[in-house]
């Protein structure tokens, strides 16, 4: 008995024992691709049918491109926090030294 009932469950749970992501899979039932939202027994799969699972080199090349955007994203955000940080407190020391200067005038 089937216990997944849409493509894409069945991709997740093919992910350990292919050791390929879920997004860089494609399934193919009867020659044809298999979209990941199409249910099994719609698309007429039954127990014991012949699945094949192939690697998907561009959807593994997109995930590695947004990954690496997402990398320079994080760098990005974690160099504007540092320079936040510095400005805020070199705000705080002009702060002192304007008030110094204000009780010596």
């Amino acid at each position: 008995m089937i216990n997944v009932c849409v493509i894409g469950e069945l991709k997740k749970m093919l992910t350990g024992p292919t050791g390929l992501h879920h997004q860089d899979q494609k399934i193919f039932y009867k020659n044809k691709e298999r979209d990941s939202k199409a249910f099994l027994d719609i698309v007429g799969v039954k127990d014991k049918s012949k699945l094949v699972v192939m690697e998907d080199p561009i959807s593994q090349e997109k995930r590695y491109l947004e990954m690496r955007k997402n990398i320079k994203m994080e760098r990005a955000a974690k160099s504007i926090s540092e320079i936040s940080l510095e400005v805020d407190r070199l705000a705080g020391q002009v702060i002192f030294f304007y008030d110094m200067v204000g009780d010596c005038i």
